[in-house]
């Protein structure tokens, strides 16, 4: 590790393939700090869902080490990671909304967990929903919203609480490119705001607002992270 405080930290990660065969990561370094966006290319799958659980110590490597918030995920008992985790927005991929609870109410959920009271929880629950261009949804019903309106209420739950780590799985992969900007521009608030973003994903209003905003871009090909500007987008599964 360099002298820089990295808030994530994948130090010679190696991650199996579920059925076995060549491993999905391979020693894979990377150090993300403070304020940072960056982006990972790869297909929606197993690999990157994988990636994502190991971060969040809910999956073992296969050799070297994850580290959150100066923490070794994998040597953390379940109760500190739950309080590492409520540091962390998760955007899953299945986005893991409560149907039967409006976007308002999804949103402020993990406030209400922290005990935040409900009116200072709600206000900002509103404003991260109105960042996200679903003011007027925020008291619907999440199972009458559209596809890509559901998928920025799970960005809003991610960013509700200032996390210092945000981690995106396929973030933009419902959005048309007016959406995938407001997504990206979220992302870019949480980050001028000091967190560390990783956001997993390949399509190309995503791969384009990625670069007009500057962030570190990697491609995830044959297990192997690598710049962006040394492999061809068609080389990623």
């Amino acid at each position: 590790m360099s002298g820089t405080t990295h808030v994530i930290d994948l130090v010679d990660v190696t991650l199996d393939h579920p059925r076995g065969g060549t491993p999905l990561v391979t020693g894979a370094n990377l150090g993300i700090p403070s304020g940072e966006v960056v982006l990972i290319v790869g297909a929606a799958g197993v690999g990157t869902s994988r990636l994502v659980a190991a971060a969040l110590g809910e999956l073992d490597l296969a050799q070297g080490r994850i580290e959150v918030l100066g923490r070794d995920v994998s040597k953390l008992r379940r109760s500190s990671l739950r309080l590492i985790r409520r540091r962390i927005g998760i955007v899953p991929q299945d986005l893991c909304l409560l149907d039967d609870r409006s976007a308002q109410l999804n949103v402020v959920l993990p406030l209400e967990i922290d005990g935040v009271p409900r009116e200072v929880s709600l206000a900002q629950a509103n404003r991260i929903l109105g960042q996200l261009g679903l003011s007027e949804e925020a008291e619907l019903p999440v199972d009458q919203l559209s596809a890509a309106a559901r998928q920025r209420v799970a960005v809003a739950r991610a960013m509700v609480r200032d996390p210092e780590l945000v981690i995106a799985d396929h973030p933009t992969s419902m959005q048309d490119a007016a959406g995938a900007e407001l997504v990206c521009t979220a992302l870019a608030i949480a980050a001028a705001r000091g967190a560390a973003c990783i956001v997993f994903g390949r399509d190309p209003a995503l791969l384009s607002l990625a670069e007009r905003h500057r962030w570190k871009r990697l491609g995830l090909v044959n297990g192997e992270l690598k710049p962006l500007s040394e492999i061809a987008i068609e080389m990623i599964p």
